[in-house]
C-alpha cells in the first residue's frame, strides 16, 4: 500500500513535458467520454478552509461575498451540506476518497490512509486515470503525514502539488501589536507590502492557479485543478483594508453566546487552538469555559468576516480568469469548505464539534449547460470589487434544501464530468480500492429534489474524556475514548456519545456517555437539548435506534 514500484522520491515532473505527452490523450478523452448523455468537462474544485455558511448567497446580510454569490447565481446550491468530521485532515481525506472517517480511520492528522486503512482511490486519481491532467494548488489534501508528506503525489496528481512560499509565515510573529512589536496573534490584519515576500499565501495560490489554467488552455488538455484557499482559517491574517468593510460598531455577538444549560460536557469544544495565540493569552481566559471578553469576541467576528471578503476577492480573480481564458463553457466549478467554524455560538470558537455551525458548509456546483443556459457572448464571471459593489444582489440559481454530505463529492463530480459511475461500497470496504460511501447528488441537478426520499447527513467527532481537557479539540488516535456520532435530518440533529476503542476502531453502543436531540425548526441554533425531556423521550429513543444501527455498520 506504499508508493508504486519504481517510484523515486524527489523526482521532478516537469509541467511542460507532462502536458506535451498527455495533451492529445486528454483532449480525445474529453471529446469521447460520455455518461448518461453528459459530455465530459474540465473540473475546477475550490476548497476553502474553515468557512461556515457566512456568505450572502446563504442569506448572511453582514458578509460581503459578491464573487462567490455570483458563482452561486449560476449554480446548484445546497443549503444543508455537512462535513463528516469538523477538522481539516479527516474531512478532506473523507471527501477526496469518498469514504467516511470510520473507513479512512483518520480522526487526527497522524496517519496515511493507504497504509493505515486501505489503498483507496482518490477523486483526482480517478480523473488522472481517465486521461486528465490533475493539479493541486494550496491546501487541498492536508499537508503532512495524513497525505504521506506529498499531498498523495504521484497517485493523485500529474505534477507535484504547489504550496505558496509565504505559507511558512502564517503562524510566525508578523502581526503588529499596539506596542509596535510583532506578535503571533489570532487577529492579524497586515500591510501586505510590509510582510515577508510582500504577499500572502492565498494571493500566491490564485496567481499559480491562473498560470496553470493558461498552460492547460494553451496545451488544450483536459484538466482537474483543485485550488485550496487558507482563509478564513486562523490566524486571521489578511490585508488590513478589508477591515473597512466591517466597522466594529456594526459587529454584534453571536445570538447564543452562552453555554447551553443542558449541553453535555463531552459535547463542548474548549477552543484550545486559539488560546495559543499571543493576543488571546494576554486576556488570561480561564479554561475550559472562558468566556472571551465581549470586545474581543467582536474583534474575532470582525476579522473572520474580513477574511471571508479577502477570500472572496481571490475567488473572484480566479473565476474571472476562467472566463477570460474562454474556459467557462467547458469547466465544472465546485465550491466547498472542509467544515464550518463557531463564532461564539454555544460559547465556543473554532470547529471541533457536531453542531451545525461546525459541520454545515457551503456547497455549490456550476455545470455549463446544466445549471446555466448562458449564451457564449455573455460574461458570467466578472470580477466584483467588494469595495465598489453594486446594490443589486444576485440570487442563488437552483436551491436544494435536503441534507447532503461532503463524502458525496467524489461520485457526484465524476458523474457530472461524464466519467463512469462509482460503485457503492460494500460493508466493510477496506479491501476495495474504488467505490463510494456517499450517494451521488446528480438527481438534484435534473429534478427539483422534492421527489427524493428523506435524506440523512452523518458526522462524528472524537473526545478523550467526558469533560473538557487540553486535548479535547483534537485528540490523537491513541487518546480517543469516546466518539460522538451525529445524524442530521431535515427536522432534527441527534448525537450519541459512546465508548470507543482506538486500537480495534470499534464503538461500544452499550457504553452510552451522553445523548442530544435538537428540533431544528424551533431551535435552529441547537441550544436546547431535549433528550431528557419526557415529552420527547420515546421519540428520541426511536431515532437513536436508527443512529445506533448506522454505528453498528461503520
Amino acid at each position: 500500500m506504499g508508493p508504486p514500484d519504481g517510484y523515486i522520491p524527489g523526482v521532478l515532473c516537469l509541467l511542460c513535458v507532462w502536458f506535451s505527452i498527455t495533451g492529445g490523450l486528454a483532449a480525445r478523452r474529453q471529446q469521447e467520454t460520455v455518461t448518461d448523455g453528459v459530455t465530459s468537462k474540465n473540473v475546477l474544485l475550490i476548497i476553502v478552509d474553515d468557512l461556515r455558511t457566512s456568505l450572502g448567497c446563504y442569506g448572511d446580510s453582514i458578509v460581503k461575498s459578491p464573487n462567490i454569490d455570483q458563482l452561486a447565481s449560476s449554480s446548484v446550491l445546497f443549503t444543508n451540506a455537512y462535513a463528516q468530521q469538523a477538522v481539516c485532515a479527516p474531512s478532506r481525506v473523507s471527501f477526496l476518497t469518498g469514504r467516511r472517517p470510520q473507513t479512512t480511520r483518520l480522526f487526527d492528522f497522524n496517519s496515511y490512509w493507504r497504509k493505515h486503512a486501505g489503498n483507496y482511490s482518490t477523486l483526482p486519481q480517478y480523473f488522472k486515470e481517465h486521461g486528465y491532467v490533475t493539479m493541486s494548488v494550496g491546501k487541498v489534501f492536508h499537508p503532512g503525514i495524513s497525505s504521506n508528506r506529498s499531498d498523495d503525489y504521484p497517485y493523485s496528481w500529474s505534477i507535484k502539488a504547489y504550496h505558496p512560499s509565504s505559507e511558512k509565515y502564517e503562524n510566525e510573529k508578523t502581526c503588529k501589536g499596539k506596542d509596535g512589536q510583532l506578535h503571533a496573534n489570532l487577529v492579524c490584519p497586515v500591510d501586505v507590502s510590509k510582510v515577508p515576500e510582500r504577499t500572502l499565501p492565498d494571493i500566491q495560490s490564485t496567481e499559480e492557479a491562473i498560470r496553470l489554467l493558461k498552460t492547460v488552455k494553451q496545451q488544450k488538455s483536459s484538466f482537474f485543478l483543485a485550488v485550496g484557499y487558507h482563509k478564513p482559517h486562523i490566524p486571521f491574517r489578511f490585508p488590513q483594508e478589508f477591515l473597512k468593510l466591517y466597522p466594529i460598531k456594526n459587529i454584534s455577538l453571536a445570538p447564543d453566546p452562552g453555554i447551553p444549560r443542558n449541553l453535555p460536557s463531552v459535547a463542548y469544544n474548549p477552543w484550545t487552538d486559539i488560546r495559543k495565540r499571543e493576543d488571546v493569552q494576554a486576556l488570561n481566559i480561564s479554561f475550559p469555559y472562558g468566556p472571551i471578553p465581549p470586545h474581543f469576541q467582536r474583534l474575532i467576528r470582525q476579522s473572520y468576516y474580513a477574511s471571508v471578503s479577502y477570500l472572496d476577492s481571490q475567488v473572484g480573480k480566479l473565476l474571472n480568469a476562467v472566463e477570460n481564458l474562454g474556459l467557462a463553457n467547458d469547466t465544472i466549478i465546485v465550491f466547498a469548505s472542509d467544515h464550518g467554524w463557531s463564532l461564539g455560538e454555544h460559547g465556543e470558537w473554532a470547529k471541533y464539534s457536531n453542531f451545525d455551525v461546525a459541520t454545515r458548509v457551503p456547497l455549490m456546483f456550476y455545470v455549463p449547460g446544466m445549471t446555466t443556459t448562458r449564451q457564449m457572448q455573455q460574461n458570467i464571471f466578472t470580477y466584483i470589487d467588494p469595495f465598489n459593489m453594486k446594490t443589486v444582489k444576485k440570487s442563488p440559481g437552483k436551491i436544494r434544501e435536503d441534507p447532503v454530505e461532503l463524502v458525496s463529492l467524489y461520485s457526484t463530480i465524476a458523474e457530472l464530468a461524464g466519467l463512469p459511475s462509482l460503485p457503492a461500497c460494500p460493508v466493510p470496504s477496506f479491501h476495495v480500492e474504488l467505490c463510494s460511501e456517499g450517494q451521488s447528488l446528480l438527481p438534484y441537478f435534473t429534478t427539483s429534489g422534492k421527489e427524493s426520499p428523506e435524506t440523512v447527513a452523518y458526522s462524528s467527532y472524537p473526545r478523550p474524556s467526558d469533560t473538557p481537557q487540553s486535548n479535547s479539540d483534537l485528540p490523537d488516535l491513541e487518546d480517543i475514548r469516546i466518539m460522538g456520532y451525529s445524524m442530521r435530518t431535515s427536522d432534527y440533529r441527534l448525537t450519541l456519545w459512546v465508548g470507543y476503542n482506538p486500537v480495534t476502531f470499534e464503538a461500544n453502543i452499550t457504553d452510552i456517555h451522553a445523548q442530544e436531540l435538537y428540533i431544528v425548526k424551533s431551535d435552529p441554533n441547537q441550544d436546547n437539548n431535549l433528550f431528557n425531556k419526557t415529552l420527547h423521550y420515546d421519540f428520541a429513543q426511536k431515532l437513536f435506534g436508527h443512529l445506533m444501527k448506522w454505528i453498528a455498520f461503520t
